[in-house]
């Protein structure tokens, strides 16, 4: 039996919530984390056309990229309210909501990078560093007849990744001395003699989240009674992660023809311009969502382009002051992209597991703007 619980765990692999920024409300807003699940409706938000939609297929849950409940105080809890009567609507289906939202942004694969690939941007970077797991360092001293051993179950821990290397360690040998005492047993030396060995100084950058793991393998693998060991922390950072996108395009093009691609390809019948439509346009920045203020994070970092939503007049004005193309490309069709992503996604783990569960996108069209 698959449950909301399991389905949370999986879209956890997919954007970990560690990720989110400070002020965002991912996770399970409506359900029981026990409640059986068979079926998935996947959409961007969670709306009262989309509940509908979820009630009729019979739906167990509803997976989307905006939190249904960001932004929301409550006092009271009925149908008076449009937040209120979607919660109870949930509730009377037996429908559990669940949301990915800035971690989404943020991680590999997510809304950013699928803008991204969508418009053909290559050498990908992030625009705004958000997140940076702190960096351990573990320092062993082991005799040389067990230093291979010890530093191979610190590497399988987790020890010793740098960038697309694994297992860097560094070894300095040396000499240690100790005094066995009353009640000890030791694996060198004798009791009440001073002991002489020849050892090696092992050390080794572990993610602060596997310090544990890695000391725990490396206590197993030491051939001491006591090990002697230090953890040190470090500056460096690892595994950083940001928000927003910036690549290069293939070959330079004019603004008016990369905004005509842009329009095209998100399926929109206009799109909002800024910017010399003859300048050619080859490093494009990009926030899906609101992210107006990136502009000028964008325009100081190279770019010609910069894509996003929910721009207003002054934020505009600067864009114009500086002299960056912006094409605000709204927030719907910015992100709604990562709907089928999450959908392709959870099926591949549910044929990964064995589990009989359906998925479908949304067939709700939530984008709140047209033009004549």
């Amino acid at each position: 039996m698959v449950q909301v619980k399991d389905i949370m765990a999986v879209m956890e692999g997919i954007a970990p919530r560690k990720l989110a920024e400070s002020w965002d409300k991912p996770g399970l807003a409506v359900g029981d984390p026990n409640h059986e699940v068979k079926k998935i409706l996947v959409a961007l938000d969670v709306t009262k056309e989309v509940i509908a939609e979820a009630a009729e297929m019979g739906a167990d849950m509803i997976i989307t990229h905006h939190p249904m409940l960001l932004f929301q105080k409550f006092d009271s809890i009925t149908t008076e309210t449009s937040v209120g009567s979607k919660i109870i609507s949930l509730i009377q289906n037996n429908i559990a909501a669940f949301s990915a939202h800035t971690n989404l942004d943020i991680a590999k694969g997510g809304t950013n990078d699928v803008l991204a690939e969508l418009i053909g941007l290559q050498d990908l970077t992030y625009l705004e560093e958000t997140w940076a797991e702190d960096l351990k360092k573990i320092v062993v001293f082991v005799p040389v007849t067990h230093a291979e051993a010890v530093r191979k179950a610190m590497c399988d821990a987790g020890a010793g990744e740098i960038g697309n290397y694994t297992c860097c360690t560094f070894g300095a040998p040396g000499e240690s001395t100790f005094l066995p005492m009353e009640g000890s047993n030791p694996f060198l030396g004798e009791q009440g003699k001073l002991e002489r060995v020849e050892e090696v100084r092992l050390e080794a950058l572990v993610p602060a989240s596997q310090a544990a793991n890695v000391i725990a393998a490396m206590k197993t693998a030491h051939p001491y009674e006591e090990v002697a060991y230090d953890v040190y922390a470090v500056e460096q950072r690892y595994k950083k992660e940001g928000i927003g996108r910036m690549g290069v395009l293939p070959a330079p093009v004019p603004f008016a023809e990369f905004a005509k691609m842009l329009k095209e390809k998100l399926g929109l019948d206009s799109i909002r311009l800024t910017g010399d439509a003859h300048k050619m346009i080859q490093k494009v920045a990009l926030c899906t969502g609101s992210g107006a203020e990136f502009i000028l994070p964008a325009y100081y970092a190279g770019a010609d382009a910069y894509l996003t939503a929910d721009i207003k007049f002054h934020e505009a004005q600067k864009a114009v002051e500086t002299g960056i193309c912006v094409a605000d490309v709204t927030h719907y069709a910015s992100e709604v992209l990562i709907v089928p992503v999450i959908q392709k996604a959870l099926e591949q783990a549910a044929a990964e597991k064995g589990w009989a569960l359906e998925v479908v996108c949304s067939k709700v069209n939530g984008q709140t703007f047209w033009a004549l």
